[in-house]
């Protein structure tokens, strides 16, 4: 008879292994904020919003100078812009569209729409998207994949990990700093995502020589526009739905006409 810590020994050591696996991938990713020097960003804006990924820092910009900053949470994965990375992507990206105004602090969001459900700062066990959502697209070759990730700036109830890397992809913020936040931004405000710290960006936005960004306004009429349908589309769905409801009612009066004649011929013979 086979002992049941014989059976029970193989388990807990690939389970131990798994751990450690998941946990060096994390630290992996953390670590890669840190590690090299902290070096100037290649290019700045001038109004719009900087996220800067050394410090998980969240910076307004009006006129090339700091407005108001708020701390953050990106991927505990590390950065990268690969489909089911759930990595933070970096680069130039532009606000698609905004969703939660008028909610209450805590409203979960399932697909940008609010569910109903409220929940509390930390609550044990739930990590929804909440309060307000911010979507993003990547203009940049390597990141305009970022809008179809659904990389969004949102609230998060697990506010005690704001300021260290915790996301899978997104850019958290504490319910109450993304509403401040909220009306700030507009569809087509530029957002970069930077890897050196607040401090290195800011003395970019002094420096003369440093480029500027500025998104054209026939590229943010271009932004993916979430959940919208096409007039073809709609024109479309209307024709399949009326060529539908046609063939039904075709069918029923066939169906009323061969009753007719059976009852006819009942009634003549």
């Amino acid at each position: 008879m086979i002992k049941p810590t014989r059976l029970l020994l193989p388990l807990l050591v690939a389970a131990t292994m798994l751990q450690v696996a998941c946990k060096h991938r994390t630290a992996a990713g953390i670590s890669e904020y840190t590690s090299g020097p902290d070096t100037p960003p290649r290019a700045v804006i001038r109004d719009g919003v900087a996220i800067t990924l050394r410090d998980q820092k969240l910076t307004v910009i009006r006129d090339g100078k700091k407005v108001k900053d708020y701390d953050i949470s990106t991927s505990k994965f590390g950065i990268g812009a690969a489909n089911g990375s759930h990595r933070t992507p970096t680069g130039v990206h532009a606000v698609t569209k905004k969703v939660g105004e008028g909610q209450p602090k805590g409203m979960v969001f399932k697909g940008c729409r609010p569910t109903g459900e409220v929940v509390g700062v930390n609550a044990p066990g739930r990590d929804p998207i909440v309060t307000r959502v911010i979507q993003l697209a990547g203009l940049e070759n390597f990141n305009r994949n970022s809008h179809s990730r659904r990389i969004y700036i949102h609230g998060t109830p697990e506010e005690r990990t704001i300021g260290r890397p915790a996301s899978y992809g997104c850019i958290r913020m504490r319910s109450a700093d993304v509403v401040d936040l909220y009306p700030m931004v507009h569809r087509g405000m530029p957002v970069v995502i930077e890897r050196c710290s607040q401090d290195m960006y800011l003395k970019s936005e002094k420096d003369s020589a440093t480029p500027r960004i500025n998104i054209p306004t026939e590229v943010v009429a271009t932004l993916p526009k979430e959940g919208a349908r096409s007039t073809r589309t709609l024109r479309s769905s209307r024709r399949s739905m009326a060529s539908r409801s046609g063939k039904k009612q075709l069918k029923q009066t066939s169906g009323r006409k061969k009753l007719a004649r059976r009852t006819v011929r009942r009634s003549r013979s």
